[in-house]
């Protein structure tokens, strides 16, 4: 069907910004369905579609296609994935393709190249009048929805522009209608500020939660994987007590289960059982966390043998399997009574039996299966729509106070539900590895969707590994691990086993420890496929600022051309003020620096104790400066007075006067 007999059928509708002219494409095709759209507000998109006909009709998809010929040089696309371990990063149009991303997010298709990215996109073309359009979907709960974007081979031509509608079989009555999710369509010149404007406009149509705070954790997986056990656990919480770590939360990862599936059976790695863990870390005046994967079930449980009425079936009613990295899984159908029963007597026993009011919730992926594929007991479940109830009984199980942190799990389900979300994939103690956990990978992902933070819940970048042992990283390396952590700004885990971790170490975990709450904005989006610099606004006079060098080879910076007018600026990791020379960062390192605009002194303008001066009391006391070292550690401090930059050393518990 042409666009002319396509324009005839369904309309044109209103012209959009940038004086797109999209027409409405549904498949399978259907002379009975009437489909309309109109702009609302100016910058939403309404769709109905309505069945028209006498007998019902299965709805597979809808597009919105726009067909351009526009100059792509210079142009670039902010690809989003939907969930941790899906790419996000900015496409420059006729680049090389990107190393170390997994790709899925580029297509072929006949001519050229089709590139896709998940809910939400920007798209920049410097020849508009406001080069960045923003298209996200406002609610992301029921159907997936991809934006693309079609260029030629040599990608100097932008062809099309489509949105894409995964319905799913959607099965439509006559007479009926189907109201898609409103599309958001903003213009601008900042796409960062662009999608910050989207999350808001999520948040408040999903009622995100919006914690004043996040507690910090020690997480046992990182070091000790499937091999934890109730002793590493007491171990560790040994030392955070007694070297008075600021460590809130005692996290059970991986490993504590008999088996996959059968979580109420801890294995004989933990004599005592759960429960009993769980009173010894509140003594301890910590909290107890649980890592869960509650939606999927090993073929070799017994919950798998003893509950199949709570299984998701495949079309011809078999169990429904995939494979995970916990084993070969089928996966809780929560639309049946079995499966929503089940669910929510593992989280009630977590957390209120066993009295485990943070939940890691892991592999929640897996619950989010296109309708075709599998047979949900309730009919008009989505992929989505099934791991939001899931999410929903999930919540109301644990209670509104549980601190719920999901992982592997896609984003649009879960606002509203979760306090946190890891939006990078694993880390581990090396830089890179391709696609595999990696400092990089995980950094690179999560500084990414900073815009999500606190909009939508905390943002989890991994936790932190620094320990010497089975590490390969580079001391630059660790660098560039804690000033991307800092930069994320959010959630913050110890990933080592600190039975082993040495003084040194153990410095960066307080240095990082609470966070600052604030994502570092990027000062250049189009610095593709990752932006190298990044600042994080604390307040009105102090930032943090840093320079990561992705690449494998050497790099200057120029800090006057990145820093403000008579900014100051102190770098904590080499405990240095940072002079008006270039700087020299090795491969795969970072400057990190705490700046500081021209204000009155004395004031403390730099502190290697903590990335935003905790636990650091300092006042000005009669036209001087009081401080005291409030830590189990010592900092170097850096004062500006009368116009000079003293560097301090600051040991625990002292207190310092200065003029």
């Amino acid at each position: 069907m042409s666009r002319d007999e396509l324009s005839a059928l369904f309309g044109e509708g209103p012209r959009l910004p940038w004086d797109l002219r999209p027409v409405l494409r549904l498949d399978p095709p259907a002379p009975s369905v009437d489909v309309a759209w109109q702009l609302r507000g100016g910058d939403t998109v309404h769709v109905e579609i309505r069945n028209d006909g006498l007998v019902p009709l299965r709805l597979e998809r809808l597009e919105l296609v726009a067909e351009l010929d526009l100059p792509a040089v210079g142009g670039w696309f902010w690809i989003q994935g939907r969930y941790m371990q899906m790419d996000t990063l900015v496409r420059a149009f006729g680049a090389p393709p990107e190393q170390g991303f997994d790709g899925r997010y580029r297509k072929p298709v006949e001519g050229g190249v089709r590139y896709v990215s998940r809910e939400l996109a920007v798209l920049s073309l410097p020849g508009q009048p406001a080069p960045c359009l923003l298209i996200g979907s406002l609610d992301p709960t029921r159907f997936f929805t991809d934006l693309a974007v079609d260029v030629d081979e040599e990608e100097r031509r932008l062809r099309t522009l489509r949105v894409m509608v995964s319905l799913e079989g959607t099965q439509l009555a006559p007479g009926e209608r189907l109201v898609l999710p409103e599309l958001l369509i903003l213009t601008g010149d900042d796409g960062w500020e662009l999608a910050e404007r989207y999350a808001d406009r999520v948040a408040s149509r999903l009622r995100a939660r919006r914690r004043a705070a996040a507690p910090t954790a020690w997480c046992s997986w990182y070091e000790l994987y499937g091999d934890v056990s109730e002793a590493a656990v007491l171990a560790n919480l040994d030392v955070i007590v007694r070297r008075r770590l600021p460590i809130d939360v005692v996290q059970i990862d991986d490993g504590y289960q008999s088996v996959t599936g059968d979580w109420l059976v801890p294995n004989a790695k933990f004599p005592s059982g759960m429960a009993a863990l769980a009173r010894r870390i509140r003594e301890a005046g910590k909290t107890p966390g649980l890592w869960l994967a509650p939606l999927v079930v090993a073929e070799g449980s017994s919950t798998y043998r003893e509950d199949a009425d709570a299984l998701l079936r495949t079309p011809d009613g078999h169990p429904y399997l995939v494979d995970t990295w916990l084993g070969r899984c089928a996966v809780l159908d929560v639309t049946t009574p079995a499966g929503a029963a089940r669910l929510a007597a593992v989280i009630r026993a977590a957390v209120h039996e066993w009295g485990y009011p943070y939940l890691k919730l892991d592999a929640l992926a897996f619950a989010a299966v296109p309708a075709g594929r599998v047979r949900y007991h309730e009919p008009g479940t989505t992929a989505l729509s099934h791991l939001r109830r899931a999410l929903e009984i999930i919540r109301d199980a644990a209670g509104d106070e549980a601190f719920l942190l999901a992982c592997t799990c896609h984003f649009g389900p879960a606002i509203g539900l979760v306090d946190a979300m890891r939006v990078g994939p694993d880390t581990a103690a090396r830089w890179a590895q391709g696609t595999e956990p990696s400092v990089k990978r995980a950094l690179q992902l999560s500084l990414l969707r900073g815009w999500m933070h606190r909009r939508w819940w905390w943002n989890d970048p991994d936790s932190l590994v620094v320990r010497d042992q089975g590490s390969t990283l580079t001391a630059a390396e660790l660098r560039a691990q804690v000033a991307g952590i800092a930069l994320a700004g959010g959630l913050t885990s110890a990933g080592d086993d600190l039975s082993r971790l040495s003084r040194e170490r153990e410095e960066l975990v307080r240095f990082l420890m609470p966070p600052t709450g604030v994502a570092a904005r990027p000062l250049d989006l189009s610095d593709a496929p990752v932006p190298r610099i990044w600042r994080a606004r604390l307040d009105a006079e102090r930032s943090l600022v840093s320079v990561i060098q992705w690449d494998d080879a050497p790099a200057w910076v120029v800090p006057e051309e990145i820093l403000a007018p008579g900014e100051i600026a102190y770098d904590p990791l080499r405990r240095e003020v940072v002079g008006k020379g270039d700087v020299l960062l090795e491969p795969h390192d970072a400057a990190l620096w705490q700046t500081a605009s021209p204000g009155p002194t004395p004031r403390v303008v730099g502190d290697s104790g903590h990335v935003a001066f905790a636990r650091l009391a300092h006042e000005q006391v009669s036209g001087r400066l009081r401080v005291r070292n409030e830590s189990g550690g010592s900092r170097t401090v850096a004062i500006e007075s009368r116009g000079r930059i003293l560097e301090v050393e600051i040991p625990p518990r002292r207190r310092y006067w200065f003029d």
